[in-house]
């Protein structure tokens, strides 16, 4: 009878220990600095940054937004759609070098598909373009830099002449974000550094996404 009922609680045991390693939180976020317990970088997190950890197996890593940032004018008053300034840390086993991961990218996005769970999750395969690509200078660290943009028409509601809602009319413009994107090899890994937020206001978030990953430590 003992053996019997060892023969069923055994495997639940360790059915159980496996979904709690699957849901475990190794990225964890205290006193403003994102830690990843389990790949050993940190990320101290700005005042104007609300920052999320994911739980295992995600690659993705940690989740970052901005709090204040600027909408075009037209849109505050009439409406549309805008973008968010986003940052996303992934992480993920990858044998091969930084040149072979971007040669990767390039190929995705011209096939507008790919096998690769981060490349799939960057949101750049059905409307992305390659822009260029150096090796930038990071404390002691040289990393890949990737420019690439998402494009994208927006829809805006315009009023007529008399201001009126009701007698206006939709206009779409053809506009995209910019994505910058760092690519760091360690050891049998990858992280993937993933900024982005619309042209328009570019030139001004591009300074906190730089200062962001001046900060990681790896």
């Amino acid at each position: 009878m003992v053996r019997r009922i060892l023969f069923f609680v055994v495997p639940l045991i360790i059915m159980a220990q496996a979904a709690n390693a699957k849901n475990e939180k190794t990225v964890m976020i205290k006193d403003n600095v994102a830690i990843d317990n389990k790949y050993g970088w940190k990320l101290p997190i700005p005042d104007n940054w609300k920052a999320k950890g994911h739980d295992e197996p995600d690659v993705e890593r940690l989740f970052l937004e901005k709090k204040n940032y600027q909408v075009n004018p037209n849109i505050k008053d009439y409406g549309g759609d805008y973008t968010i300034p986003r940052v996303m840390i992934y992480v993920q086993d990858f044998s091969g070098s930084v040149d072979d991961f971007e040669n990767l990218v390039k190929k995705s996005l011209e096939e507008h598909r790919s096998d690769n769970e981060i490349i799939g999750r960057m949101g750049l395969l059905k409307d992305g373009d390659f822009i260029v690509s150096a090796d930038v200078k990071l404390g002691s660290r040289t990393v890949r830099q990737i420019y690439m943009k998402r494009n994208y028409k927006r829809i805006l509601f315009i009023p007529d002449s008399g201001g009126s809602m009701s007698g206006g009319r939709e206009e779409y413009i053809n506009d995209h974000e910019v994505h910058e994107v760092y690519l760091i090899k360690f050891g049998e890994r990858i992280l993937i550094f993933q900024a982005y937020c619309e042209r328009e206001f570019y030139q001004a978030n591009s300074i906190e996404f730089q200062a962001l990953m001046q900060s990681l430590e790896l």
